[in-house]
């Protein structure tokens, strides 16, 4: 039986993937939908940000005046980058310097509660994300 902490960390590690593939996923999509060439774009996009890109993107998907993605997958995707940001920049700091135990315990509570939520919704999001690669482009 693992501890609350240990059901978190491992939860935690789970919308991580989610979000690295989700990111990973929109420089794909960026370079499958270039005129450019498909390696040198994402070679260009390597060490980009997830605002970044989702910002070429959507400048690029845009651009002809008819997008494969609609302005509601834009306001999505970046409301899940700033939801990204707060579960690499934050989500330990509600809980960690606590240092009565029942405090601790009722905050990691509130906030894994959150995670597990967020965690299946952005999984669902990754998944779509990656057919609507694999199905336009591929």
């Amino acid at each position: 039986m693992y501890t609350l902490e240990q059901q978190f960390r491992l939860k935690y590690s789970e919308i991580m993937e989610n979000f690295q593939c989700i990111e990973y996923d929109l420089k794909r999509i960026y370079s499958a939908m270039s005129a450019d060439d498909f390696d040198d774009n994402m070679d260009m996009l390597e060490f980009s940000n997830m605002g970044k890109t989702l910002r070429e993107l959507e400048d690029m998907d845009n651009s002809d005046g008819n997008p494969y993605l609609s302005e509601e997958d834009y306001d999505t995707l970046d409301a899940i980058r700033e939801l990204r940001n707060y579960w690499a920049h934050q989500c330990y700091l509600e809980w960690v310097y606590c240092h009565d135990n029942w405090e601790r315990n009722s905050k990691l509570q509130k906030v894994y509660n959150r995670l597990v939520n967020e965690t299946n919704r952005v999984a669902k999001l990754q998944n779509k994300l990656e057919r609507f690669y694999l199905d336009t482009f591929c």
